[in-house]
């Protein structure tokens, strides 16, 4: 993983674990497992959002080539990140 935002991630990483929440890492290893496809390893570049806590994503495979883009959206209280959850047990989720 390529994490293009290391002082957010840092302070992301650090927020999470101060709640106690462990949906955040669950969708970075998720994101990390994309990265072990056996038939189209690719690369996940991190960048900062412009929403609270949440990150964009992009998936690229070696040829350069991009493959899903999405975000690793925040949904705290009150949800300010722009995007539709029915889920509200896991403040991280993947969009894409």
């Amino acid at each position: 993983m390529k994490i293009l935002c290391q002082a957010h991630y840092d302070e992301v990483v650090r927020y999470a674990e101060s709640i106690g929440d462990n949906s955040l890492q669950a969708c970075l290893n998720k994101l990390k497992a994309w990265e072990q496809h056996p038939s189209h390893p690719c690369e996940i570049e991190l960048y900062r959002d412009f929403a609270l806590y949440s990150f964009l994503f992009k998936q690229r495979y070696p040829d350069g080539s991009l493959g899903i883009v999405g975000g690793l959206v925040y949904h705290g209280k009150p949800d300010r990140s722009g995007c539709y959850t029915m889920n509200r047990d896991d403040l991280w989720q993947t969009h894409t």
